[in-house]
């Protein structure tokens, strides 16, 4: 009997071809912007024409017509629930100036001076309600998750900053639909109804604020408090950002983000306590609900995080089948449970968590059993006693965790490196110590929690959260346990997945052809990468960045990079780490920091980049302007006092950039006097970072 195909396999389960479908669909939209009337003429127009040649049963010629415009139904289908569950940015205007009514969505999140959270603002006038990120100031008042309040604040747009090789953050909102945010000082708000809306979520922040209170109860140092907080609960507000850093070094993130991994075990935990119901048909139907309802209680009390609905929709769907005492294969239930989160929320698509969580899983059941061939010893050369037993298991055991991280790994390390441009070196052997200890602080988390606090429980689980902290600290210390500075392009990237795919596909079904294509494409990967690389180390780069009131300016070549900036304590922080990502794009080993108010001499300000002359302008320099002095780009900051006439009576710049440091009126009232004089002008407030020289299309992604 010939062996099946890929094909063959994917004919098996239409649920393939649905989501493929689907997801195409939802990329059109998020590139094209077809609209819903798009989308809905086309699952019209398709599902018509897949109906006319099902009743028709057309010659063999016509026959592909059938599946083809079954295909494109599901395209369109994308296209449409898009649109459907898009949020349209609102108008804020009959805002203004008003109380404002909002309800808590999300539990609050403790930051350094302010408590995040996300509202829903109501029009009582269009009866709808708008998403609007909302900050409120430390009080020992507070709103919580459901609670109806009123408000007297301003709203603030969020507006990208569009720097090059930094994290978009009003991007990501607005996929969330929310395209707004609002900072409320303790005396300009009351709270008016508390549990105004109670749902899910409501009760699963409820009851986490609950367990909260048991953790904080039981001495915990707070590193090990913050570890326990996120690893059982998704709990992440009270982690710094030494422990993050050591976890995502370590290769050790995925235990501090709740997924798979925690819900495997949760399940495991109510599968032993409820083994006693198998013996029924009725017992089996009590402990399908039983399970079903504790797993998403437990996701909602983690905040239904993607990773987290991912998992319980799967285990949710399995139980299902075990208690029908039907066949499920796994490949169906994860194309099936990405179709239905897909459904509710299209925007998924482009969450990495969840991009992450789907890579992982599919890659552990489609990569383990390859490797269980290569690495099993499946012969017994001496007979089994107890010992050689309990040996053999443990082995088997670690080596089961070992092949789980390589296969893991092999699904999300593209896509790890294209997000944090970073790479665990020992992730393995983080693996095998933190999975096990993981896995006991889950189950004592559970008796503690169950206990209400006991304190012997609490010793044991102290000094296991120590344990996994030391052991995460060691990995992080170890000789080259990080490789950081690693950039991958859209392209790259996928041109890595798809070399990876056929790669898997080579070794089940051993076809010659396609291990041909994944040499090629492999191929296409590594010219397109030298092709970057070159071009990125070759070219001078000129970039106004867009940061907060601040002037910072970087300008490089192939052999240094300068940063002029009005920052203190710039190095501190994040504020630099776009340009250290850009030196290491370009290969260079340090990066000059310049303070605008310690500068001096007037080459520090006037320099060439990219074969133009740059003049940077600020309060100190404008006096030293000489005349016909040639000058291409003229960049303003910090609101210098300068008269416009009589500075372009002494240089003529093709373009003037306004730094982000400059106040708006003051770049609206010198912008009229430039543009009327034929000068162009570019407003880095407004328009985001100004780049020069760079190839932005191959490296940066916005």
């Amino acid at each position: 009997m010939p062996q099946r195909t890929f094909a063959d396999n994917l004919n098996d389960f239409p649920i393939f071809r649905i989501l493929i479908g689907t997801v195409a669909g939802i990329i059109l939209e998020e590139n094209f912007s077809l609209g819903i009337v798009a989308g809905g003429c086309g699952i019209a127009l398709f599902l018509s024409l897949f109906i006319f040649a099902y009743l028709k049963k057309l010659k063999h010629q016509y026959a592909f017509l059938s599946g083809f415009s079954l295909y494109l139904f599901w395209v369109f289908f994308g296209i449409f629930i898009v649109n459907f569950q898009k949020t349209e940015k609102p108008d804020i205007q009959s805002f203004d100036n008003k109380i404002k009514y909002a309800v808590v969505e999300m539990p609050l999140e403790e930051k350094s001076k302010s408590f995040k959270t996300v509202i829903s603002l109501i029009d009582s006038v269009k009866k709808e309600k708008y998403k609007v990120l909302a900050y409120f100031e430390k009080d020992s008042l507070l709103p919580e998750c459901g609670d109806l309040t009123g408000f007297i604040s301003d709203l603030q747009e969020l507006k990208s900053n569009k720097n090059p090789l930094e994290f978009d953050f009003a991007d990501y909102m607005r996929r969330q639909g929310v395209y707004y945010s609002v900072f409320i000082k303790k005396n300009n708000f009351k709270i008016l109804q508390k549990g105004y809306q109670k749902n899910l979520r409501f009760y699963g922040s409820k009851l986490r604020e609950k367990l909260l209170y048991i953790y904080k109860n039981c001495d915990f140092d707070d590193k090990e408090l913050s570890v326990l907080e996120a690893l059982t609960l998704g709990y992440k507000a009270d982690l710094d950002e030494e422990t993050i850093s050591a976890f995502q070094k370590s290769g050790s993130m995925h235990i501090l983000a709740v997924s798979g991994l925690h819900t495997g075990i949760i399940v495991l935990i109510i599968n032993t306590l409820l083994k006693f119901l198998d013996n029924s048909k009725k017992g089996r139907i009590l402990k399908f609900v039983l399970t079903v309802t504790l797993l998403w209680l437990f996701a909602a009390i983690t905040g239904f995080s993607p990773s987290v609905c991912r998992s319980a929709l799967m285990f949710s769907l399995t139980a299902l089948a075990l208690t029908l005492n039907r066949a499920s294969s796994t490949y169906m239930t994860i194309a099936f449970s990405a179709f239905v989160l897909l459904v509710f929320d299209p925007q998924l698509l482009f969450n990495v968590g969840f991009l992450l969580s789907y890579f992982a899983v599919l890659s552990i059941i489609a990569v383990v059993p390859l490797l269980e061939d290569i690495f099993y010893l499946k012969r017994n050369f001496i007979k089994d006693n107890f010992w050689v037993v309990v040996l053999k298991n443990s082995a088997n055991y670690f080596i089961g965790i070992l092949l789980v991280s390589l296969a893991a790994q092999v699904g999300t390390a593209v896509l790890s490196i294209s997000t944090f441009n970073q790479f665990p070196m020992y992730f393995m052997l983080t693996n095998v110590i933190v999975i096990p200890v993981a896995f006991l602080i889950m189950i004592s988390a559970v008796l503690l929690l169950v206990s209400g606090g006991f304190t012997y429980i609490a010793v044991v689980l102290n000094f296991l959260l120590k344990l996994l902290i030391n052991s995460v600290t060691w990995i992080e210390n170890l000789p080259g346990a990080c490789i950081e500075g690693i950039f991958l392009t859209k392209i790259s990237t996928v041109l890595l997945y798809i070399a990876i795919f056929s790669l898997t596909l080579f070794f089940i079904y051993k076809n010659i052809n396609t291990l041909k294509f994944t040499l090629l494409t492999f191929l296409f990967f590594v010219l397109w990468s030298g092709y970057c690389g070159m071009f990125s180390s070759e070219t001078d780069t000129l970039i106004v960045w867009n940061k907060e009131k601040q002037t910072c300016i970087s300008y490089s070549n192939d052999v240094r990079c300068v940063v002029l900036t009005s920052k203190r304590g710039a190095e501190e922080g994040s504020f630099l780490q776009p340009i250290k990502n850009l030196t290491k794009i370009k290969g260079l080993d340090t990066m000059t920091i310049l303070r605008t108010d310690t500068l001096k001499k007037f080459s520090d300000f006037y320099f060439p980049v990219c074969g133009r002359n740059v003049l940077v302008l600020n309060n100190k320099n404008q006096t030293e302007i000489l005349e016909n002095l040639k000058v291409d780009l003229l960049i303003i900051t910090e609101n210098v006092n300068f008269n416009v006439s009589g500075l372009l009576e002494k240089i003529r710049p093709q373009k003037v950039v306004f730094a982000s440091s400059n106040r708006e009126n003051y770049v609206r009232e010198k912008s009229e006097e430039f543009l009327s004089n034929g000068v162009e002008v570019y407003e880095v407030n407004t328009e985001g970072a100004y780049v020069e020289g760079f190839f932005s299309e191959v490296v940066w992604r916005y």
